[in-house]
């Protein structure tokens, strides 16, 4: 049954798209975010829908009178010379058929970045596809919070399998990432229901991430929390929070559970620690500081290309540094593309992520003191707080090109424009006016 309702969504969809281009990109966004395919049983999960919803919102962009072109910024210039320089990278890599798999699912989410940016330029756009992100996240963010207070907290939550999200510490920062987005929703709703839904997938999305037992999510969560409860106006609202939600979750957790966040307290001690925890602490950041090493090493042999995507995890390269560790991913945002694309690559990616905490600053300081604008200057604090956890948490994670990510580096270009071609103005009658949506 579910199967026969995700194709008729998809056809109605891509129906619609023929003649609106705009559904296509929150379908697409959709597809990417939260993979619903993966949700059902049956043909529907090996069927490349979103590949089939990628050629015809382009092919309806190109038929349309709509605009189809990216506005001309720095940000959407380096997600076109990345692309480029990934491509390239690709032909170089250590074994160019594993890293074209890569390739293949990263070019699909640069290529939505630009489309985002060609066309989302109204607020009205803009909301849709933030509501898109939060309403495809929250999804998993209710049902694993849903399960760890059925469960007890006994039981790891998961993403869905073929995904980038299907690792818990993954899935626990996506969910975090989405928290600040659907603040942003709630305190620019009027109707009261949608209010209240929010705040209660939040709450659940929240323990949700306490339910998936990753480190580095508990601080990037509690990095997140001091960030906002300093930003915000109300220094009341984190304390309540806390006393609501948090503390009965963590009433009810297993001791399994405290067994997990009392290694973090022990990290640094635990290169000489005895106890079994101890020793899975010292074995996993070990492990993770030889991936970090293997993709140094590797960028600089292979230099100026890198290794191709997740080349330095293949058993090839990683024992060709260390051959009695054990091969795995780098473990980070950072040097997973240092390894995948070298040092330009690096660079290019870092640039991006400057340019976006840029952006977004450049954004609230456009709307300040301007009421017609608050809602511009909101989203970018929000948009700015969920890049600050994702580059917090990504420091231990390998999710370089995450979705939602790349779905800013669209959004924040028309943004900035809007806020700095939107002006006030006085008529003849001086009434001020504020400009339409």
């Amino acid at each position: 049954m579910r199967v026969l309702v995700l194709i008729l969504a998809v056809l109605v969809g891509l129906g619609l798209t023929l003649q609106y281009p705009f559904v296509g990109i929150l379908l697409w966004t959709w597809f990417t975010v939260q993979m619903p395919h993966q949700e059902v049983f049956g043909f529907a999960r090996t069927l490349p829908l979103n590949l089939i919803i990628v050629v015809v919102t382009l092919i309806a962009l190109a038929i349309s009178r709509e605009n189809k072109w990216p506005q001309n910024d720095v940000t959407l210039w380096l997600i076109v010379l990345s692309l480029g320089w990934m491509t390239l990278a690709s032909f170089f890599a250590v074994d160019p058929n594993w890293s074209w798999q890569g390739w293949d699912r990263t070019w699909r989410i640069l290529v939505l970045a630009l489309a985002i940016s060609a066309t989302a330029m109204s607020r009205v756009r803009i909301h849709a596809i933030i509501w898109v992100v939060v309403v495809s996240l929250f999804y998993y963010g209710a049902k694993g919070g849903m399960f760890t207070l059925m469960s007890g907290g006994r039981y790891i939550v998961l993403g869905p399998v073929s995904s980038i999200i299907r690792d818990n510490n993954h899935l626990a920062l996506a969910l975090l990432m989405v928290l600040p987005l659907a603040n942003y929703l709630r305190t620019h709703t009027k109707n009261w229901w949608i209010s209240a839904g929010l705040v209660a997938a939040m709450c659940l999305t929240v323990i949700s991430v306490l339910g998936s037992y990753s480190r580095g999510a508990y601080l990037a969560m509690a990095a997140l929390v001091i960030v906002a409860w300093w930003r915000s106006k109300n220094k009341l609202l984190f304390p309540i929070v806390a006393a609501v939600v948090i503390v009965p979750t963590l009433y009810f957790m297993p001791q399994s559970f405290y067994d997990r966040v009392g290694t973090i307290g022990i990290a640094y001690e635990s290169f000489t620690s005895e106890n079994e925890e101890g020793e899975q602490l010292e074995e996993s950041i070990a492990g993770r500081l030889t991936a970090w090493h293997v993709a140094t090493y590797a960028a600089i042999d292979h230099f100026p290309f890198g290794v191709g995507f997740s080349g330095a995890q293949l058993p090839a390269v990683f024992h060709s540094y260390f051959p009695n560790a054990q091969n795995r991913a780098a473990h980070s945002i950072y040097f997973q593309v240092l390894g995948d694309q070298g040092f330009i690559g690096l660079g290019l990616y870092i640039a991006l992520i400057v340019l976006a905490f840029w952006h977004c600053s450049q954004i609230m300081k456009a709307a300040r003191d301007r009421p017609e604008l608050s809602w511009a200057g909101d989203l970018a604090r929000m948009i700015q707080l969920s890049m600050f956890a994702f580059c917090v948490g990504g420091a231990a994670l390998s999710m370089a090109y995450y979705d939602v990510f790349v779905i800013y580096l669209g959004i924040l270009p028309g943004l900035r424009r809007l806020t700095a071609k939107t002006k006030s103005h006085v008529p003849a009658g001086g009434r001020v006016l504020a400009p339409a949506e």
